[in-house]
């Protein structure tokens, strides 16, 4: 039986009970795993290699070239999830570099040395999400996640560049980024953009500055947007879990229900939910999850820059989920109160993952790949 070493991005609640679920997607492929829900460090992963000698090391979000000593003789593959503040000339070097989503693809392609750059978007496990039977709706909608705390004092004030020669702070260009994240029409990058506004950013910028500019401000701006459109119609209930940044928002308070700790009272909430919000711009491990336990999905519409991200992996509009203009001002909830096209929804959508999105589909993707290397 091949060995398989892999490893994902900490050993967080969330990445612990991760790593179950795709270990068994291995095994269910007939490989044997060992490895762990955080990455190990450069001296005890090479001694890892040296004493099971793997087929290949299948690593969430770090890159081959991250490990100096790595053996070229043995296949790395990084499956990013997130940047982390590195740019894309930072992530290289792996056999592979596996993208969750579709539109990472082409810009790695373009400004990196990644040869083999593909799309390997999340999955879920039947065994863990499934529908329960007998559960009252509790949630007309439902939301699973986390939001970044609100910017303090010292975030807002970085000195991060100048406009038209005039030094700026981090709170300056907080409403040209906002501009950017609610413009569907936008095909540029995000510091494209920024250049088009005249910011200039001071050469050398930390990860953590880079990580606020890149992903902590769309995940804020997004989830402020998009979940309080729904929060404050009163003719439905929303419920929130996640991490407690929630109460740090007013708007937020009332509608925070607390964290979820395990896979079981996840699937618990989403069987009494009738449909997950996801305000993402492409599928997460939680929309397939909502799928597995037959809770539709309701996702924001993406930016056109972005493409078919959904259709893409086969999933249509009205059939498999339901599509929500986040960028207009007015939210059409008619959809919603529409009990057939629901029901039809979450039947559809739950025998398509079912069929096409485990994590052993997963697996099998990476095998075929790998054999595309020799």
């Amino acid at each position: 039986m091949k060995k398989v070493l892999l490893y994902l991005a900490s050993n967080s609640t969330f990445y612990t009970n991760l790593y179950k679920q795709i270990k068994n997607g291995f095994e269910e492929a007939g490989l044997e795993v060992i490895g762990g829900y955080s990455l190990l460090e450069e001296k005890e992963l090479l001694q890892k290699i040296d004493d099971i000698k793997p087929y290949f090391v299948f690593e969430m979000n770090r890159c081959k070239n991250e490990i100096k000593k790595f053996p070229k003789d043995v296949i790395h593959i990084c499956w990013l999830v997130d940047f982390w503040g590195r740019k894309h000339k930072d992530i290289e070097g792996s056999d592979i570099l596996y993208c969750w989503t579709k539109s990472w693809v082409r810009p790695f392609l373009e400004n990196s040395s990644n040869k083999n750059v593909l799309f390997l978007p999340p999955a879920t496990s039947k065994e863990i999400y499934y529908p329960l039977k007998n559960q009252e709706k509790a949630n007309d909608f439902l939301f699973l996640g986390h939001i970044p705390n609100p910017w303090n004092k010292n975030e807002l004030e970085r000195e991060i560049g100048y406009i038209h020669n005039k030094k700026i702070q981090f709170k300056d260009i907080l409403p040209i980024l906002e501009s950017y994240i609610m413009n569907k029409n936008i095909n540029v990058s995000c510091h494209d953009f920024l250049k088009q506004k005249n910011v200039l950013l001071n050469e050398e910028i930390d990860k953590t500055l880079e990580y606020d500019i890149t992903s902590r401000t769309f995940r804020q701006v997004r989830r402020k947007n998009f979940i309080y459109a729904f929060c404050k119609n009163k003719s439905f209930n929303t419920s929130i879990f996640g991490t407690q940044n929630w109460n740090n928002y007013e708007e937020f308070k009332t509608f925070y229900r607390g964290f979820l700790d395990s896979p079981k009272r996840i699937n618990e909430e989403l069987s009494k939910s009738n449909i997950l919000l996801h305000d993402g711009n492409y599928p997460h491990f939680r929309t397939f999850d909502a799928m597995a336990a037959k809770c539709c999905v309701a996702a924001c519409e993406v930016p056109n820059s972005f493409g078919q991200v959904w259709e893409s992996i086969g999933f249509e509009e009205n059939i498999h989920f339901i599509k929500v203009n986040f960028f207009s001002n007015n939210i059409d909830f008619n959809k919603f109160k529409n009990k057939n096209l629901i029901i039809d929804i979450k039947e559809n959508a739950y025998k398509k993952v079912l069929k096409e999105h485990l994590w052993v589909h997963r697996v099998q993707t990476i095998l075929n790949d790998i054999k595309e290397l020799k």
